[in-house]
């Protein structure tokens, strides 16, 4: 079992300019991975690509990569030319990933984020989601990279709202490196129970998201944090746990999807501070290992 975290949760913006900084940090609070939003990698200079592989190197740290795609890139458009030219966007994604040295990449990354201009289309919107996912699924295999479609909440797409909805669309496209996202937080919108929307993903399950309910890092509360990992200890899952924090206001997490209209840290937290709190949030997952 790997463990990560999302970038956002030390910065106020989706993307910035210090990963292998950054790299360094993840490693220090006891992370194997650090997750990053994807755009950014579309044209990052070969000079920034290689320092950020000699800081994963370095500190023996995965980078893996995110993010939520605009109309350009959903493979489910009803145009033929379309959806040919996401496929292609899609392609580009995965050979910029690839350059930063990561094998996975996670998201909405099968239809537009928040889009619900046609939501009685779904069936056929899920129809032509599958040839388009059986080409990007057969590209990503050839860079040996994980494509997980991300299971969301009501209010940000209408696709896929659970995990069996996801594991149907995995089915149809039965392609090994097209895989899913389960994010706790959506889950405990949408599901009827967390630990079996895990058991229902199986061996579909490519990447797991965790955070508390006011997606804060995960600490004691009303969740069944037991449940949870013992679920995912029941379905042999050995890929990674990150953790997505949406905790700063005033920057592209809070406005541009994250919609954090108050601040969710401590008054007056400096570096120190972030850090151990994600110290304390890391060990108290592991200890429901």
């Amino acid at each position: 079992m790997k463990f990560g975290i999302c970038y956002c949760y030390w910065s106020k913006d989706w993307e910035g300019t210090d990963y292998p900084q950054t790299i360094a940090r993840a490693r220090k609070c006891g992370f194997d991975v650090l997750e990053i939003f994807y755009g950014r990698l579309l044209d990052m200079a070969q000079t920034e690509v290689d320092e950020i592989k000699a800081a994963c190197k370095e500190y023996d740290v995965e980078l893996y990569c995110c993010g939520g795609f605009d109309k350009e890139h959903d493979l489910t458009q009803k145009d033929p030319a379309a959806r040919a030219h996401a496929i292609e966007k899609a392609k580009e994604i995965i050979k910029a990933a690839s350059r930063v040295g990561s094998r996975n990449f996670s998201g909405i990354n099968y239809s537009q984020w928040c889009n619900f201009d046609n939501p009685l289309d779904k069936e056929e919107r899920l129809s032509l989601a599958v040839p388009s996912l059986q080409e990007v699924g057969k590209f990503a295999g050839d860079y040996g990279l994980s494509w997980n479609m991300e299971v969301v909440n009501r209010f940000e797409n209408y696709l896929l709202n659970t995990a069996k909805e996801a594991v149907d669309l995995c089915k149809e496209v039965n392609s090994p490196n097209i895989n899913i996202l389960l994010d706790i937080f959506h889950g405990m919108i949408e599901e009827d129970d967390l630990a079996e929307a895990i058991k229902t993903a199986g061996d579909h399950l490519g990447h797991y998201h965790m955070g508390s309910n006011n997606r804060r890092p995960p600490r004691p509360g009303f969740l069944p944090w037991k449940d949870v990992c013992q679920a995912l200890k029941d379905i042999n899952y050995d890929r990674c746990v990150s953790f997505e924090p949406l905790v700063r206001t005033g920057g592209t997490v809070a406005l541009g999807g994250g919609n954090v209209w108050r601040e969710m840290l401590p008054q007056g937290a400096d570096d120190k501070m972030l850090d151990d709190i994600l110290i304390e949030s890391l060990n108290f997952i592991k200890g429901m290992f």
